[in-house]
């Protein structure tokens, strides 16, 4: 039984590591039914298993919740799963209908400078010194990214519910998703359902994803198919999906950012005009000096960005050095190209297939076939 990571085993998780474009973080949560929160306590604690943290569920029939640190598709994640399953079935856990398996994919992919079994290690004895989880993630993925994995969840929901026993389909603590919310959504909020669905955004603040629809189970193989089947998942939309990189877009400057009827609103007004407006027409409509007039083009620069601000100088109107009072204009641009960094879902000809079996190892897809043959 593994107690401990020990360095030769995270040494050789490491050399793998580079096979992977996005190494993801996985916490799992496991609803089981028959052995109280205590006896669970203290059987983990007598194995030596450090980290995982067990509470009442809350759900009738449901007698413990096991929490395990986040860990990540490595040896070390899998002998400390197996581990803590073996433990479970030794004392006599029980998995009845009212168990799910809940995962937590880390909605950020590790950074680029943490090994991922070294990170499945600190995480560990992380939790088990503070009882909280550790992360070292790299930025959350952009919006295009979840609202995908939605899209491609719902088009294929029906498939996934074979993938599980019957009590999982409709059940009313992973609902099915549903797509016109889905499409109309523009934000994370907005594509949140709530807790009980299949997917849930509510611990998006918390820094995951939560995916809900597994059936308890404290058998460490179908477990570990599951995030690897979900690692998959979200990695195709990454790798296969989305791109990334600039893009520039025609924003329109605000009409009235500054208050109405103050000297810079009426200066900005002026200003913003197909041909802009000079220092002497400025100073005549606001009664401020040429100084105060230059120090407002200042704040309206801070206010709406130095693209947006156009200065004719007195040379390119065709006058001498010296006469900028009434030759000087300035001019607010009515619209801007903006560039902007961010994820577009790939073009047609381009962008990999919707299919939640896409990229799936061969071996993989076998097995799940093989179980949704078992189950019906």
């Amino acid at each position: 039984m593994v107690k401990h990571e020990t360095i030769t085993a995270i040494n050789k998780s490491i050399k793998k590591e580079s096979e992977k474009i996005m190494t993801l973080t996985f916490g799992i949560e496991k609803e089981t039914h028959g052995v109280s929160v205590s006896t669970v306590k203290q059987a983990l604690d007598n194995a030596g298993i450090k980290g995982c943290l067990v509470k009442p569920d809350g759900t009738p029939s449901v007698d413990a919740e096991i929490v395990l640190p986040p860990i990540t598709l490595c040896q070390v994640g899998k002998e400390y799963l197996e581990s803590v399953c073996r433990v479970l079935s030794d004392i006599g856990c029980r998995i009845n209908q009212s168990c799910g398996l809940h995962v937590h994919i880390g909605n950020a992919p590790l950074a680029d400078t943490t090994h991922a079994a070294r990170f499945t290690g600190d995480s560990i004895l992380h939790t088990e010194r503070t009882g909280r989880f550790l992360s070292e993630h790299g930025e959350p993925f952009d919006f295009t990214i979840v609202k995908d994995l939605f899209v491609r969840w719902e088009r294929q929901q029906d498939i996934i519910n074979t993938m599980f026993p019957r009590s999982r389909t409709n059940n009313r603590y992973c609902k099915p998703l549903n797509a016109t919310k889905i499409e109309n959504a523009n934000t994370i909020s907005e594509l949140n359902h709530s807790k009980f669905y299949a997917i849930n955004l509510d611990t998006w603040r918390n820094g995951t994803i939560e995916f809900r629809q597994h059936s308890g189970t404290i058998e460490a193989n179908k477990i570990w198919r599951w995030l690897q089947f979900l690692d998959n998942f979200v990695n195709w939309t990454i790798e296969a999906r989305v791109e990334h990189g600039n893009r520039s877009t025609t924003v329109e400057t605000p009409t009235t950012p500054f208050r109405n009827g103050s000297r810079v609103g009426v200066q900005y007004t002026m200003m913003r005009t197909n041909n802009g407006v000079s220092t002497r027409e400025i100073m005549d409509a606001t009664g401020c000096s040429e100084q105060r007039v230059r120090a407002a083009v200042s704040e309206i620069r801070n206010r709406v960005g130095d693209n947006a601000v156009v200065t004719h100088t007195q040379q390119s109107n065709g006058a001498r050095y010296g006469d900028g009072t009434d030759l000087t204009r300035y001019q607010v641009l009515q619209t801007i190209e903006s560039e902007t960094s961010g994820v577009t879902l790939l073009p047609e000809n381009r962008i990999g297939i919707p299919s939640i079996w896409a990229g799936l190892d061969d071996s993989e897809f076998e097995w799940w076939q093989n179980r949704i043959t078992l189950l019906r």
